[in-house]
C-alpha cells in the first residue's frame, strides 16, 4: 500500500515516509513496515501473516507503479490513494472527486474471479459509488477474444464496447473503443492512446480464412464427438438443416455485438435454419425473430457483461438481431414492409 497513518493519526504517502518511524495500517491498524529502495517503488508492507482483508494482497512493483502515475494522470488534486471506506472494508486505488462525482478506481495486474469482481462491485454500489477498472499492460497482450474481455467490457455511446488499460512504461491510458467481434469471436476495433495516437486494434481476418477456420471447428467437433457441435448438429437435424452446409451468407454476418463467446456466424446460421422452415412469401415478424433468438439463446454461452446495467445489455441483443435483418434485407432475402415486418421474398443459400 501506499498510505499509512502515524501515531498521531496523520496520513502519510510512502514516498515522504521517514526511516525509523513507526507507521500504522489505515484499516486494521496493525504496524506496517516501510520498503524503499532503488529498485522499488516506496510501499509499506503487512508484517507476515497478516489478518488484514482490505490490505492483504501483495502487490506487484508494475500495480504500485501504476497506482502513482494514475493519481498524477487525473491530477493529485482531485484524487485519494487508497481511501479505506469503513462501511464497505473496501479499498479502492484511487478515488477521483469532480464535478460532484466521485469515482473508484480499480487498476487490476492481476487475475481475479468474477466472484471477487462482482462482490467488489456490489459494495462499490451499494455505497453509490460507480467504480471503473482500469486493465494493466499485462491484459493487452491476454485479451483476445469475448471470452477474455468479457467480465471488464463496458458500454457507452460515444466508444461503443470498450476496455481501460494504464501502460505504466508509456505513462498513459490506452483505450480499446467500438470492440465488435469477427466471424470467428475474435475482438476488432480500434485503440487509441492518450497521447492522441489512433490504431487499428489488429487485423481483420479474411473471409476466405473464416470460412476455413469454422468448417475446420465443425469437422473436427462432429468427429471427435465433442458435446458443444453434438448438441448444435441436433439442432439443425430437428430443422431439417445440416452444421456442415452452412449458408453462405451466415459468414458475412461480422463486427457483430460481444453478447456471445462463440462465432456469430453459427449463431447466424441457427437463425436462418429457422428462417428457411418459413414458406417463400411468409410474413415474419419481429415478434418471430426474437423468439427464434430466444429459441437458440441455450446453445451459446452468453457473455458475461458485469460491468453493464440489464438495459445495456438488452439494448445490445437488439442491435444485434437488427444487425442480422440488415443483412437478410441487403441480400434480398427479407423485404421491409413496415418497422417490424418484412416478407420472405428469397432463401438463403
Amino acid at each position: 500500500m501506499l498510505i499509512a497513518r502515524t501515531k498521531q493519526d496523520v496520513q502519510v504517502q510512502a514516498g515522504d515516509a521517514q526511516r525509523k518511524r513507526a507507521y500504522f495500517c489505515p484499516s486494521c491498524q496493525e504496524q506496517v513496515t516501510l520498503k524503499r529502495g532503488t529498485r522499488m517503488v516506496a510501499h509499506f508492507a503487512h508484517r507476515p501473516h497478516s489478518v488484514c482483508r482490505p490490505f492483504s494482497e501483495s502487490e506487484s512493483q508494475a500495480h504500485l507503479t501504476g497506482k502513482w502515475q494514475l493519481a498524477d494522470y487525473f491530477g493529485t488534486d482531485y484524487v485519494e490513494l487508497e481511501p479505506y471506506l469503513q462501511a464497505l472494508a473496501q479499498r479502492p486505488d484511487l478515488l477521483l472527486k469532480r464535478a460532484g462525482r466521485n469515482l473508484a478506481i480499480e487498476y487490476q495486474c492481476s487475475v481475479i474471479p468474477v466472484s471477487r469482481l462482482q462482490q467488489r462491485n456490489l459494495g462499490y454500489s451499494e455505497f453509490g459509488l460507480e467504480v471503473l477498472w482500469i486493465l494493466g499492460a499485462d491484459y493487452l497482450q491476454k485479451i483476445k477474444t469475448v471470452r477474455q474481455a468479457e467480465k471488464w467490457l463496458r458500454y457507452s455511446d460515444k466508444l461503443g464496447w470498450y476496455l481501460i488499460f494504464w501502460e505504466t512504461r508509456q505513462q498513459g491510458l490506452i483505450i480499446w473503443h467500438h470492440l465488435t467481434m469477427d466471424g470467428t469471436g475474435q475482438l476488432q476495433g480500434w485503440a487509441k492512446v492518450s497521447n492522441g495516437q489512433q490504431y487499428a486494434k489488429n487485423t481483420r481476418i479474411t473471409s476466405r480464412a473464416v470460412v476455413q477456420k469454422l468448417q475446420r471447428q465443425v469437422q473436427m467437433g462432429l468427429h471427435y464427438k465433442l458435446p458443444k457441435w453434438l448438441k448444435l448438429q441436433q439442432f439443425c437435424y430437428e430443422h431439417h438443416g445440416l452444421l456442415q452446409a452452412i449458408s453462405a451468407i451466415c459468414y458475412q454476418f461480422t463486427d457483430t455485438e460481444p453478447v456471445i463467446c462463440d462465432s456469430p456466424v453459427i449463431w447466424a446460421a441457427l437463425m436462418t435454419i429457422l428462417l428457411r422452415e418459413r414458406p417463400m412469401g411468409s410474413l415474419i415478424e419481429q415478434a418471430d425473430l426474437e423468439k427464434w433468438a430466444m429459441q437458440i439463446r441455450p446453445y451459446f454461452d452468453e457473455t458475461q457483461l458485469i460491468q453493464c446495467t440489464v438495459q445495456q445489455v438488452v439494448v445490445s441483443w437488439k442491435r444485434q438481431l437488427q444487425h442480422y435483418v440488415t443483412l437478410l434485407e441487403h441480400q434480398g432475402i427479407l423485404k421491409m414492409l413496415d418497422e417490424k415486418t418484412w416478407q420472405l421474398v428469397a432463401l438463403p443459400r
